[in-house]
């Protein structure tokens, strides 16, 4: 076998296998623990503009929920929020239909959801709730790949700690969107792919087939993992100049099988793409908003510590928190020099390949892709991990060695238990971006004397006033006007005026002795004042 056999780690385990299996029963029972507080408290933030065309797709409403808000009538938020139900009139080709409109969206996660929004629980609930799910088996599936890579000991452990208590992965294990699903595969597909050349076997290569199929169903970035387990086979193969032999040592056809067989079972989403392909690049365009080299540096710094702790709802990190940067620079660096050849390469594949394609354009080209940690993070996954082998390499050595690696496991469980309480806490949090504030602007709204709020048409008003609606009182009106309609001017059976994302129409719509005031420092919400007063 060109792959080397997983080295064991821990001698002190095989030594003693009752310590041992006490040692890793106490680590299960707290691990379970720390992972079940991702099925808490599911809809305590807000359901935000995006986790909204969710529920919209997968119940398969977009065209109704266009049509009806922007109908020029007077509306309820109870009538806007009903999109956000199942109707029973409504198939799962409805579903397809609406998936098949944002193309760039995967469907595996959201035909599951429209299972699980069968059950007998609010959608919302449902929908997280199966995110939920996915995260409660991602520290599964960092113990699975870290043993498969690295053998018994610490190291499976310390990684699947480092996963359950993230704050970076409790929140998307709890948002109705598919991120927790993604990771969690692009793990086991490649634990899939390192038990399959151990062991060379055909169902293990089914296996790793399936794991890739399920992959690439479940978003469309997961098709960088092709490359990265090409290039990992690649640099696992006995080390030859003779380029004929180097091939044949390599499992190619069981690998290209699994991937052919995979690629085939994905054809169809692919000719959805092909067929959409305008729709999906009029839907990605506000990527390439340009922001700056050294804002979207400093967003993965922040990417980086919130996966360790994340104490704050702002969308940067305080300051103080990038010394975390440091210490877990230094453990990268002794990753790449100590870590077992050709092992190591797996998780830094994963790292540089996410990195890549995220940070990569944003730098040549400009676009603020690096700003939405979402799309990057089996990069900032593969830097726990990595950090994960230094830590548990160090806790099955004798000496300070072991007390250090103790203390420093111990402080990254209390800082991230501690970000966990906070986000609990919360009312909201950054990851809803800019429908964070909505609580606030719900409160200054549903505080009007006949408030009415006036939309302009557009996708983002959609969304944003349906994540609103969650948390405006029954007193309170809704008008959207049509794109060809002439927007309505102020209404005076109507005490405060509340406008959303208003056009230049709009704004002259209601009269040159008002002014338009933020609210909540937000750019899409504004109220209606005269002029002069506030």
């Amino acid at each position: 076998m060109f792959f080397a056999p997983r080295p064991l780690t821990s001698s002190t385990a095989a030594a003693n296998d009752g310590q041992a299996r006490s040692w890793a029963i106490a680590a299960i029972v707290l691990l379970v623990l720390v992972t079940g507080f991702r099925l808490i408290g599911l809809d305590h933030l807000p359901v935000w503009h995006d986790e909204v065309f969710t529920l919209v797709r997968v119940f398969g409403h977009p065209a109704e929920l266009w049509e009806t808000l922007f109908s020029g009538r007077l509306l309820t938020p109870d009538e806007i929020l009903v999109f956000q139900w199942p109707n029973p009139a409504k198939s799962w080709g409805d579903t397809l239909q609406a998936l098949a409109e944002h193309p760039e969206h995967a469907p595996l996660y959201y035909l599951l959801g429209r299972v699980t929004a069968m059950l007998p629980l609010d959608p919302v609930t449902a929908l997280r709730g199966t995110s939920a799910v996915f995260g409660c088996l991602l520290p599964i599936g960092a113990f699975w790949l870290m043993r498969e890579l690295f053998g018994r000991g610490p190291v499976p452990w310390v990684a699947a700690a480092f996963v359950a208590i993230s704050p970076l992965h409790f929140l998307y294990a709890q948002e109705a969107r598919q991120y927790a699903l993604w990771t969690l595969l692009v793990l086991t597909s490649s634990a899939a792919l390192q038990h399959a050349l151990d062991r060379n076997r055909p169902r293990d290569w089914w296996l790793y087939g399936l794991m890739t199929t399920l992959g690439l169903y479940s978003h469309l970035l997961f098709a960088l993992m092709l490359p990265v387990h090409a290039a990992y086979l690649w640099l696992g193969a006995a080390p030859s100049s003779d380029l004929r032999r180097r091939v044949q040592e390599l499992p190619i056809r069981s690998w290209l099988l699994a991937v052919g067989v995979a690629s085939v079972l994905f054809l169809p989403w692919i000719l959805v793409l092909f067929a959409g392909f305008g729709a999906t690049v009029g839907h990605t365009e506000w990527m390439d908003r340009a922001v700056g080299a050294q804002r979207n540096l400093l967003a993965w710094a922040g990417h980086i510590v919130r996966a360790f702790l994340d104490v704050s709802p702002n969308p940067q990190p305080p300051p103080v928190s990038l010394w975390l940067l440091v210490p877990a620079a230094a453990g990268l660096f002794f990753y790449l020099v100590r870590a077992p050849r050709p092992r190591l390469w797996l998780l830094v594949l994963i790292a540089l390949a996410y990195l890549g394609v995220v940070l990569g354009p944003d730098l040549l080209f400009g676009g603020s892709r690096s700003l939405h940690v979402r799309y990057g993070l089996p990069a900032v996954l593969a830097v726990q991990l990595m950090l994960a082998w230094v830590l548990g390499t160090a806790l099955a050595r004798r000496g300070t060695s072991r007390i250090v690696a103790a203390v420093v496991l111990a402080v990254v469980m209390v800082l991230g238990g501690y970000s966990q309480w906070r986000i609990l806490s919360a009312e909201t949090w950054w990851n809803k971006h800019f429908s964070a504030w909505n609580p606030e602007v719900a409160r200054t709204v549903n505080a009007l004397e006949r408030p009415l709020v006036v939309v302009s048409p557009s996708g983002v008003a959609a969304g944003e006033l349906v994540s609103l609606a969650y948390r405006l009182g029954d007193h309170v009106r809704i008008l959207g006007y049509g794109s060809h309609d002439e927007p309505p001017t102020r209404r005076d059976d109507f005490g405060g005026l509340v406008l959303l994302l208003p056009s230049e129409e709009l704004r002259a719509s209601v009269g040159p002795d008002t002014m338009l005031e933020p609210i909540a420092g937000t750019w899409q919400w504004f109220l209606v004042r005269p002029s002069g007063k506030r």
